[in-house]
């Protein structure tokens, strides 16, 4: 805003500048005009017919003024002598300028041949009789002097407007620098500190100290709306979590105990079971998430065999993804790869992801298991074939209740991979997505490589 008010100030001193010289040449002409009137109401009476008065003014011509008689029937006498002493071009005619309107103050522009004039008329009484005088003046020099000076002002603008822009950025940058400090404060506060980080008030400028005071007031009641929200969760968990047991319990055991149940009965029962455990997993998802965020829940940091956790989980899994499980090569137990965490809570992740995986790829793709592995750094891959997910939604789809925007026809949660995150998380781990090799998308368990546990 600074450097635009300079770039304004400058642009209206040099319109200033243009206005002001224009009106001083237009000035300086009537002055001109005025002498010569002056010249000849001097002169005595027998020097008062027109072949005096014409020869007057031809004593008063100049390189860049013409003066001289028009009769009344707008035809200059006398003229040609001045002409050829005069710059305009050779051959026009004075009688063919236009005339200037209004009164006798009143001064025109005329262009001719790439030279600019200034005219003007006055009308005098000399003796008895009125003679109509014109007046034409080149002011074709003055125009490109004029030029010139405003080019060299803009240069000059524009050099001091560089200069202003260069001494000004520092000063503005130390200016900024609290609002700067106060933003990267904001974003560093996340779910996991809402309650405990707040934004230092006594450091802040006296300018932004009402801004800190609304920003700590506006966590405090977050900080409490997210509480009781994890409490309800909590709570709702708990209460559901028994009823959804007792459910499926006696959905299964109506189902192997009834051999005189039709068809479509025992269907629903089994529909009916598989509900009351999808139910129960959310459940348990809502329960982990909860628990991970209010700190509750001790993660082990353990040396584990992640290729055989992968077995495990595959060998739980496979009859349930009717053969879609790919190990590829490495992914086994004979890599023999250890991982700092949780074998439990890791099998739980990448089970997650497997089934997120089956439900997410319509077209019933291999799903791949890929295992690798460095010095400091274990890496497990579960990639599908499905559409993949879009740049714009892979953090969005990590976070509670967050689904994509093609998904609205499965059905989920949005649980799932909230849970996975916190999950990797605790353990001192990450998750991740990537496009896969071929489509679909790449799923990315991350975790502190350990060494192998005595006689693993």
């Amino acid at each position: 805003m600074s450097l635009l008010a300079v770039l304004g100030g400058y642009g209206l001193l040099i319109v200033a500048t243009a206005l002001l010289a224009s009106q001083e040449r237009r000035n300086q002409h009537r002055a001109t005009a005025a002498s010569v009137r002056q010249v000849l109401l001097a002169r005595s009476p027998a020097h008062q017919r027109l072949d005096a008065i014409s020869d007057t003014l031809a004593q008063l011509i100049s390189l860049n003024f013409l003066a001289w008689v028009e009769t009344d029937q707008g035809i200059p006498y006398g003229a040609a002598p001045q002409i050829r002493l005069f710059s305009i071009p050779t051959g026009l005619s004075l009688a063919r300028l236009p005339r200037p309107t209004g009164g006798s103050d009143q001064v025109a522009v005329v262009r001719v041949g790439g030279l600019t004039f200034l005219s003007s008329a006055q009308q005098i009484q000399l003796g008895g009789q009125t003679v109509r005088l014109r007046f034409l003046e080149d002011i074709t020099q003055k125009l490109a002097q004029q030029r010139l000076l405003l080019i060299l002002l803009v240069a000059a603008a524009g050099i001091a407007t560089l200069f202003t822009g260069l001494l000004l950025r520092p000063v503005l940058l130390r200016g900024l620098s609290p609002l700067d400090e106060l933003g990267q404060r904001m974003q560093a506060i996340s779910t996991d500190t809402l309650d405990s980080q707040r934004v230092l008030v006594a450091s802040q400028p006296t300018e932004l100290a009402p801004i800190a005071l609304a920003f700590n007031d506006l966590l405090d009641r977050l900080s409490a709306s997210w509480e009781r929200q994890r409490s309800f969760a909590n709570g709702v968990s708990h209460e559901l979590r028994t009823p959804i047991s007792l459910i499926r319990n006696y959905a299964s055991s109506l189902r192997r105990r009834s051999n005189d149940l039709s068809e479509q009965q025992a269907e629903q029962l089994a529909l009916i079971e598989d509900e009351a455990g999808r139910m129960g997993r959310l459940v348990a998802d809502l329960l982990a998430l909860t628990r991970i965020e209010a700190h509750r829940t001790l993660m082990p940091h353990e040396p584990f065999d992640v290729a055989q956790a992968i077995e495990r989980v595959a060998e739980r899994l496979r009859s349930r993804c009717y053969g879609r499980l790919r190990l590829c090569p490495g992914a086994t137990q004979t890599a023999r790869t250890f991982a700092l965490g949780d074998a439990d809570r890791f099998e739980q992740c990448l089970a997650n992801l497997i089934e997120n995986a089956q439900k997410y790829d319509p077209g019933a793709g291999p799903i791949q298991l890929r295992l690798d592995a460095s010095l400091d750094r274990v890496v497990v891959h579960v990639i599908d074939s499905g559409p993949g997910v879009p740049d714009s939604e892979k953090a969005l789809i990590f976070e509670r209740f967050g689904r994509g925007r093609h998904s609205s026809a499965i059905p989920g949660s949005g649980v799932g991979l909230a849970v996975v995150r916190a999950l990797m998380e605790a353990m001192g781990g990450s998750v991740s997505i990537a496009d896969g090799p071929e489509g679909g998308a790449d799923f990315q368990l991350r975790l502190k490589a350990a060494a192998p546990l005595l006689g693993a």
